[in-house]
């Protein structure tokens, strides 16, 4: 997988867990051509419209200007994400937007631009998991209206990482020297053979600093009760977030989530809103 390879080769930071990223990328080398058009079968989840409300799923570790092949294995798009919720904010057929969220994270690239837009939505909105919402997926997801969680599942994680082999030592032992003519000391920083002086280093850890540093501050935007050490990295059950204030309710299923987020037809009614004039904009409750 294109994106996921250039993440775990050092290449650019990633919002996943290094295992999560692992697994993906070792399933993407181990299917061949004939497996992976078995998995067509399993179709990736569509958006639809119910009770006036979209429904779009963040399903699989998460990419952007992904290939055919990365998304038969199981990958979703921000872009593909981005272009759904434009259809669904100009839709006069939809009152509120719900994410139906199943993702580890993953790549940095577009996810910023997404959450934002998510943030500036005029019409109500609700994230939901019940398997896990975590590093980028939670980055979409906590820019919602509200956000639920069934208390098993898995949410967080906002952090920000790079992973980058060193084996110089391996080269040496092989009898390899590794030279790089280059202009600028960050130019070439990571390449294989070759170790990382300090000021590469710095550099690095600038840049991932910086991300989180905006994941942070985009969570605290609409997450206020979020405390900074709820927010290093780790992951927490539904039950906890909720305690810790990065969900704003629970719900047990998809469906139940919907049920209190609006609609009369699912048995909630519709009230006024301050939010797009039409839609309750209801929060979840415990």
């Amino acid at each position: 997988m294109r994106f996921l390879i250039n993440g775990l080769s050092g290449r650019e930071p990633l919002l996943i867990d290094p295992a999560r990223a692992k697994d993906h990328s070792v399933l993407a080398e181990k299917f061949g051509f004939t497996d992976m058009i078995a998995q067509l079968f399993g179709a990736a989840p569509q958006p639809y419209v119910v009770d006036g409300i979209g429904v779009i799923p963040i399903v699989g570790v998460i990419g952007k200007g992904l290939s055919p092949l990365e998304k038969m294995m199981g990958a979703v798009d921000v872009n593909d994400i981005s272009l759904q919720v434009d259809t669904f904010a100009g839709s006069p057929d939809v009152e509120a937007i719900a994410f139906h969220v199943s993702s580890p994270g993953g790549t940095v690239t577009g996810v910023e631009e997404l959450a934002n837009k998510i943030a500036a939505l005029d019409k109500p909105t609700m994230a939901y998991t019940d398997s896990e919402m975590c590093s980028a997926a939670y980055w979409l997801g906590s820019q919602a209206d509200s956000v639920v969680a069934a208390p098993s599942s898995t949410v967080g994680s906002v952090g920000v990482y790079m992973a980058i082999p060193d084996f110089s030592k391996a080269a040496e032992a092989a009898g390899i020297r590794m030279v790089v003519v280059k202009s600028g000391k960050f130019k070439g920083a990571g390449i294989e053979g070759t170790s990382l002086t300090e000021d590469q280093i710095a550099n690095l850890q600038e840049s991932v600093d910086a991300i989180h540093a905006d994941f942070k501050a985009a969570v605290l935007m609409k997450r206020k009760m979020v405390k900074a050490d709820s927010m290093e990295g780790q992951t927490f059950s539904g039950k906890q977030a909720a305690q810790l204030g990065l969900v704003t309710g629970l719900a047990d299923t998809f469906n139940a989530a919907l049920a209190t987020f609006g609609g009369s037809s699912l048995g909630v009614a519709s009230v006024a809103t301050a939010k797009a004039g039409k839609f309750a904009k209801a929060g979840v409750k415990a």
